[in-house]
């Protein structure tokens, strides 16, 4: 074996993390299976970290380069998977992607596991990474978005790579995945990159440095009628930051969709303020049958200041949404900034008028990620951050407090939130995590 993916788990394991196949390593691997590798692939969100394994993958496959994938929350794992690595195989070359390194290749290369960072795109960067270290094709210190020790030890990151298109990309490899242990396990790339607003509390405009790029309807619904053909699939998710960004797009999307001998439901994530009710209404009739909305506060000065929406636009997306026959789903998080007792109780009295308009809620603490302004504007935002462990970076956890709100009132208040919305603790998802389809 040439090759070994793996998806560095939570360290608090819940349902959320094991929702889908990781996705971005699905890609990369159809990238190097494209170009002649072995590949093999484990997500150890579904069974947990068991280095066991990874020593039964070092003995049996051998694989030259072993690839992990990162976020924040998982960043810890991925380290000691790295080191076990070397621990077992001193030789084997361990190249950390994904969120975290991305956002801190530094960080990641002060790790004397960690060999190589891929920051930014991974497809291209690892094929041309094992053309050079399994085949001694090219020079690894020309590539694209790959981070390195020079010879005094120093970190080096080349500029990243170009984003690329997902039309050129080739089918994810789910296969190498156990597909039979995902709830949903469909999920289906619109476009990569991000969505453009920047919100102070999301790390994706640092992670993909403000860039993205549209799939187009047809290689969409190519992807789609495949798996319908190959694996009897009847619904999907859209992985997609803002899925009605471009309305023109959406619209022969739907065309596209509602062409198809073998219809397929799905669901997709946006922004209330980019649906109204004749889109919403387009969407349903083309099998949409789940939204996701970020609403994040019920106080409107708060809105104003992180997210750029009005609160009579959420209730009129979410009303639009279940009058179509959607399934709407509202997340919400606390604390930002600038809430205090009162905004809070703002907050929990629009939960309750979102959940009257037929929407379900999701709640989390709010996070401050390496690369949003939470975290590298804390001190001037009046954001104390609380802990020096990545894995309690969650959304499950207490991680900040503001000049307003301490760390035992944002729990309190919290939990006193979650119970008379008649949610349990472990209802409280990250917000990337959310997505259900009825």
């Amino acid at each position: 074996m040439d090759v070994t993916l793996i998806n560095a788990p939570v360290t608090l394991r819940n349902e959320h993390a094991r929702l889908s196949p990781p996705l971005g390593l699905a890609y990369i691997a159809s990238a190097l299976l494209d170009d002649g590798f072995g590949v093999s692939a484990i997500d150890f969100n579904v069974s947990g970290l068991n280095l066991r394994r990874v020593d039964s993958v070092l003995a049996n496959d051998r694989p030259a380069v072993v690839g992990i994938s990162a976020t924040t929350e998982t960043f810890p794992n991925a380290l000691a998977i790295a080191g076990r690595i070397k621990e077992r195989e001193p030789g084997t070359v361990v190249v950390l992607g994904g969120a975290h390194p991305t956002i801190r290749p530094e960080e990641a290369l002060a790790e004397t596991d960690v060999d190589f960072v891929v920051a930014g795109p991974g497809e291209r960067a690892m094929v041309e990474l094992c053309r050079a270290l399994v085949r001694g094709e090219g020079a690894a210190g020309d590539i694209a978005g790959l981070g390195f020790r020079v010879q005094d030890g120093t970190p080096h990151v080349n500029p990243r790579a170009e984003l690329p298109h997902p039309d050129e990309l080739p089918l994810p490899a789910r296969e190498l995945f156990p597909l039979e242990f995902y709830k949903d396990t469909w999920n289906v790339l619109t476009a990569t990159g991000s969505c453009p607003y920047r919100c102070s509390f999301c790390s994706a405009s640092s992670l993909w440095q403000g860039r993205r790029r549209m799939r187009s309807p047809g290689s969409i619904v190519a992807e789609l009628e495949h798996l319908v053909t190959a694996h009897g699939v009847d619904r999907v998710f859209f992985t997609d930051d803002i899925f009605t960004l471009n309305r023109r797009w959406v619209g022969e999307l739907l065309d596209a969709l509602r062409a198809m001998e073998r219809p397929v439901r799905w669901g997709c994530a946006t922004r209330v303020d980019l649906v109204d009710a004749e889109l919403v209404s387009a969407m349903a009739e083309a099998g949409c049958t789940g939204i996701q909305f970020g609403v994040e506060s019920g106080s409107q000065e708060v809105l104003d200041s992180v997210k750029g929406i009005e609160k009579a636009q959420a209730l009129e997306a979410v009303r639009a949404s279940v009058t179509a026959g959607i399934d709407a789903v509202c997340s919400f998080m606390i604390p930002f900034p600038q809430d205090t007792h009162a905004t809070l109780a703002e907050s929990l009295a629009f939960m309750r008028e979102v959940r009257a308009a037929g929407a379900r809620i999701f709640l989390s603490y709010t996070c401050p990620y390496p690369g949003t302004l939470f975290f590298e504007d804390a001190e001037k935002l009046g954001v104390r951050i609380l802990s020096d462990r990545w894995d309690e970076f969650d959304a499950k956890h207490v991680v900040m407090e503001t000049a307003n709100l301490s760390a035992e009132e944002i729990r309190e208040t919290a939990e006193a939130m979650a119970a008379e919305l008649g949610m349990h603790r472990s209802d409280m998802p990250t917000i990337s995590g959310t997505h259900r389809l009825p």
